[in-house]
Parts: C-alpha cells; structure tokens; sequence
C-alpha cells in the first residue's frame, strides 16, 4: 500500500525502519540503512545521509544539490512529499521507489532499474558532474571529462564556513587537496572546475554561519560569483588552489564562473585570476554557466570578452526566467524546464557558440532528461554532462540521437 507520494530524484529502491530527523545531531545516530525523514535536507547533513538507506524529504526539488548528491551515493531519495514527517512513524518499515517517488508500507518487492552495460562512443561528449572525489576513479573510464565539478562540498564536509577556513589558511589547501583527486584520475581529460555557488541557508548550518544574512528566498539572493566578488579573498583562495594544480602539472584543468548575472562579473573574476598570476585564455581555459536570461541576451559581450567554452544550467535558467522558487513544493508544477521561452534561450546561445567554435556543454539535471539531451544534440551541443549513474545511458541516447540526425540529413 503506497502510504505517501513525492518526487522521485534517482532509480534507486530502498527498504528500512523510519528514523525520524529532527536536528543535526540526530544523523550521528545512524546505524547504517535506516530510512531517514526529515522536513529539509541540507548539505551539512551530506556526510551522515551516505550511509542511510533511503532519505524522505518534506520540502525539496528534483534539482536540489542534496538530491543531486545522495544520487551520487547510490541512495534512494524522495523530496517534496509535503508531509512525510506527520505520516510516517518512527520505526516503521517502509520500501522507497525513487523512481516513481512513491512510499510503500512495509517490504515490496522492486526491481531497480538497470543501467546499460554496452559502452557507445557518440561524437558528442558525455561528460560527468562531480560533487565528491571519491568516486572520480570509478566514473573516469567512462566519461570525457568533467562537466562541473562542484567544490562545495569539499567545504561542507569539514563542517566550517568557508570563511572559517580562510582564517585558518586553509581553505585553499581543502579546495587543492579534493580536486587533485579528481583531475589526476581524468586526466588527460578536461576538468570544468565551477567556484563557489552555496545559496546562504545552506551556509547557516556551518561552524561561522551566523555571518550569513537571513533571506527569504536564498536561490535568488546572495549566491555564485557575485557573493565572492563581495569577499574576494575567498575568491582568490579557489584560485590559488586552481594555481596550485596548474603549478604541479595538470593542464586538464579549466575553470567555470556560476551564477553570473553581468558581463562586469565575469571581467572582475578574469582581473582576480591576473591578480593571483594565471592569465586566462592563455594559463587556462575559462568559461561561464550560463543560468540567467541576462547572460543568453548580451551573450555577444562575453564572447568579445573571450570565451573558451560555457555550460548551460537549465534549472537555474527556468527559474530565473519562469519566476518559479525551484525548490518550492507549492509552485512546482510552474517549473517547467522544457517551456519554449527556456528552449528559445538555449538554442540562441548554442547557435552562437557554434558560430563562435566555442564549447558548448549542457549540466544539471536538464542533462539526464532523454527528451532534451535528444534536442540537445540536434542543435549542435558539443558535450553533454550528466550524473555519474546515467553516464552509460547518455551515451547510448546521444549516439541513438545523433544516428537520428543523420538519417534526416540523408533523407533531407
């Protein structure tokens, strides 16, 4: 009997007690395998949920970092159910289907959705997201490269504000320390190092949180390049790591501007990397995420002021454009990535790219959707990055894809 629905973020199956989660502290408690219900995930909680055998969420999206990551882990997640923490009851068993998003009493028998084990080799490049370095070793001989490599939660795990950390002169050894793991295991392949994008309610929970302003609506408040041009030396502490790593001979390494709402945000970040002794475009390769309809409508300015690639990030975009909380439960049949206003931008800036023989990547959760990696490909993307448990499954769509495109010229 199915006795709550929510959001599906991963094809994973899983069956366990309740464990009910009120605080922080209560997730160092776990045994290991419980079913865990608590009304929001944040990233502080990351660590503990690893070891879960399935998160239940109150609030939450499909888009959301905690889902994205727990889908890195291997554990079945459902967010968005609204209530879970009102109908479900402490030590109750209960079998979760991430796929479907629906919450089962007691032990069903599932079938978790196989992945493909036929490697195909489209001419599109399948990339990977990567939030942990752990698994960098296992997804490399799969993927060609890295996508957006997301460093947050390197900061997250040491349980301290990345402020904190700076204090402590450490936060460029943490950042160097995690990513060399990563771009040591990809190499020769690229690396698209993305800097910091942590929304500020997800900053609270840290050890020198208390620092962070109280917003109503932190997806759309102080968050990407724009918090750390605020505080440049946070700014300049990634980029000493990204020299670092440069220093020691990994010339895989690229790095991504998130969250940019102005072509003066991009040409203060490039003075920073000058300021830090890496020239961009020469030293390494640099580009922006493309998430605001701002950057898709004076897209010609940051091609003048040089671009080695972009990535597109469609949930952000979606929301910005559509004016729709993407993590809100109540507003979440209003976000609709695949609305023609959200396709009209992307297919204007991929035009452009082209154009400009400039990389053109599409990530997030956009990238595991076969509907719009498909149209994705038809336009012209250079590479497509997804989760590490589709990374099989995109290759055999984007080479499926891409026989459909030639087929159609042919027959043209």
């Amino acid at each position: 009997m199915i006795i709550i629905r929510g959001i599906g973020t991963n094809p994973y199956i899983g069956v366990g007690k309740v464990k009910m989660i009120e605080t922080l502290h209560d997730l160092i408690n776990l045994d290991g395998g419980e079913i865990v219900v608590v009304s929001k995930a944040s990233r502080d909680m990351l660590s503990y949920l690893r070891k879960a055998g399935g998160v239940i969420t109150d609030y939450g999206g499909i888009t959301s970092h905690v889902a994205i990551v727990l889908r890195e882990f291997g554990v079945p997640c459902v967010v968005g159910t609204g209530d879970a923490t009102l109908v479900l009851k402490e030590n109750e068993i209960v079998t979760v289907d991430a796929k479907t998003g629906n919450i089962y009493q007691g032990f069903i028998e599932l079938e978790e959705e196989k992945e493909f084990l036929e490697v195909y080799n489209p001419s599109t490049r399948i990339k990977a997201n990567l939030n942990i370095p752990e698994i960098a070793g296992r997804v490399a001989p799969y993927a060609d490269g890295v996508g957006s490599l997301r460093i947050e939660n390197m900061i997250i795990r040491t349980g301290k504000h990345p402020q904190i950390l700076l204090d402590e002169d450490r936060l460029t050894d943490v950042l160097t320390d995690g990513v060399r793991v990563i771009v040591d295991a990809f190499y020769p392949k690229s690396v698209f190092f993305r800097t910091f994008d942590i929304p500020t309610d997800e900053l609270k929970h840290l050890e020198g949180g208390e620092i962070e302003p109280a917003e109503s609506n932190p997806l759309l408040g102080s968050r990407g390049i724009k918090k750390d041009l605020n505080n440049p030396q946070i700014l300049e502490a990634q980029f000493m790591a990204v020299k670092n790593l440069l220093d020691e001979g990994y010339s895989n390494l690229a790095l991504k501007i998130p969250y940019v709402r102005d072509i003066s945000e991009y040409i203060a970040s490039k003075k920073y990397l000058k300021k830090c002794g890496i020239i961009p475009h020469q030293d390494l390769k640099v580009g922006v995420s493309v998430e605001t309809p701002s950057v898709v409508f004076t897209f010609d300015e940051f091609l003048k002021s040089g671009l080695d690639f972009i990535t597109i990030g469609m949930s952000d975009l979606t929301m910005c454009n559509l004016a729709v909380d993407r993590r809100g439960v109540k507003v979440a049949k209003h976000f609709q990535i695949t609305h023609p206003s959200v396709m009209a931008m992307v297919k204007m800036v991929i035009d452009q790219c082209i154009q400009a023989d400039v990389e053109s990547c599409i990530t997030g959760y956009a990238a595991s959707d076969p509907r719009i990696v498909r149209q994705m490909v038809h336009w012209g993307i250079s590479s497509i990055s997804t989760n590490p448990d589709q990374i099989l499954k995109m290759r055999r769509i984007v080479d499926n894809a891409e026989n459909e495109l030639i087929l159609r010229n042919f027959h043209s």
